[in-house]
């Protein structure tokens, strides 16, 4: 297996991938950090750490409170110039991998090569009918799905394509027959914005980080002649389920056991759930946990019906603001947009929420995007106020960070 970096003037940057090659002595029970700045050097420093038993901190150097605070306050070296650390003692752990902090600061998740390998078996037989032969990546590699995608051309012995930076067509170019793509949905929304009729038989796009609308999925599928799995889960829970091309349902993957919690949201036991976090302090999982996702179940799949923190009560029926927010963002003037969900005091009344949109683009008015929501999710009116911002802010694999005091406003 082969690590390849497609540079920008065509050359190419190539690095073979075995125990003899990657294990450094040096580098036994080290603790360090890997970064994010150069994908390549990442890609090689996360084997090396693999076979050299050391643990890896992994974390994108984007996001200023994560380095202050892995640099400054807990002062962790880089791992290559690292040495043994009783850092975190008495934790099994292998990599410590950090949450997006999409909603609030990010907490450490420790994975054990027992926990990478598991899924990465359970990923292998999920692609195994589609015959791969190489892999590429869009995603980078210090977050869960990026190591993951890592680790799985590993298993396959295909070699993995990547480049520092991405367009759309960039990746429709490494698309070929028997090619794993590993990407986001901003990717796959890119692409169906392009006028180029590409035609990717036999290739399957890989998505995760956020769900992709159904219609988007059977879009892409449809026009580019290609099949894609969606992987759903967290940095804690790795993988929890799938679904193939246009599916509606969530399939829990091999080994997962999703249930329905008492207050609706999705429960999950799995051989790779992470037994500690930190945050403040440890804090013990045991392979077990229950998500902040409402869920419906029909049979043993599921829909994903909305984050606890992100529903919204709006006529007596309770709506997705993530949902509302793609809705939205299918308007030809918006960019991107984010919701702040605006409390009524009146616990009895109907309409006891209302949604102020921060929105980057060109600004809509309030009739045209309330018929749009309408258009999807019936007659109902959602009271909404629209702010105008610079841009919205999104972490390295594509997420929205809703930290709304981070919004610079335009007038």
């Amino acid at each position: 297996m082969r690590l390849i970096l497609d540079n920008e003037d065509l050359t190419q940057k190539i690095y073979e991938v075995n125990e003899q090659k990657c294990k450094v002595k040096e580098l036994e029970n080290a603790c360090g950090l890997i970064e994010h700045e150069d994908k390549f050097e990442s890609a090689v420093a996360i084997f090396q750490a693999f076979y050299s038993n050391a643990r890896a901190v992994l974390y994108d150097t984007s996001h200023k409170y994560l380095s202050a605070k892995l640099k400054d306050e807990m002062r962790l070296p880089l791992l290559k110039s690292a040495s043994k650390d009783e850092r975190f003692c008495g934790v099994d752990y292998d990599v410590m991998l950090f949450t997006s902090g999409t909603s609030g600061a990010p907490a450490g998740v420790f994975k054990t090569k027992k926990h990478l390998q598991s899924e990465v078996r359970v990923l292998a037989n999920l692609v195994k009918s589609y015959d791969i032969t190489k892999m590429a990546a869009s995603v980078p590699f210090i977050h869960i799905y990026g190591i993951l995608m890592l680790l799985l051309a590993k298993f396959l012995d295909v070699d993995l394509r990547f480049r520092e930076r991405f367009l759309p067509a960039d990746l429709a170019a490494m698309a070929g027959k028997n090619t794993l793509v590993a990407t986001t949905p901003l990717y796959i929304n890119a692409l169906l914005q392009m006028s180029e009729r590409y035609d990717f038989e036999g290739a399957l796009f890989v998505s995760s980080t956020a769900p992709l609308s159904n219609a988007s999925a059977a879009e892409f599928c449809e026009r580019f002649n290609a099949n894609i799995i969606q992987l759903y889960g967290s940095t804690e829970t790795g993988g929890i389920a799938y679904r193939k091309n246009g599916e509606s349902l969530w399939q829990p993957m091999d080994g997962v056991i999703c249930t329905k919690a008492n207050d609706g949201c999705l429960h999950v036991r799995s051989p790779w759930v992470s037994d500690y976090s930190y945050e403040s302090g440890l804090k013990y999982l045991g392979g077990e946990i229950k998500s902040f996702d409402k869920v419906e179940f029909t049979g043993e799949r599921f829909e994903l019906k909305g984050r606890v923190s992100n529903i919204v009560k709006i006529g007596g029926k309770r709506l997705s603001v993530i949902q509302i927010e793609n809705i939205i963002e299918a308007h030809p003037k918006v960019k991107a947009t984010l919701i702040d969900v605006v409390k009524n005091a009146d616990e009895n009344s109907l309409k006891d929420e209302s949604l102020v949109c921060y929105i980057e683009g060109e600004k809509p008015t309030v009739s045209e995007l309330g018929n749009l929501v309408k258009k999807e999710l019936g007659t109902i009116n959602i009271p909404m106020k629209i702010i105008m911002v610079e841009k919205i802010p999104k972490s390295q694999i594509g997420k929205k960070i809703r930290d709304f005091k981070a919004l610079t406003f335009i007038a």
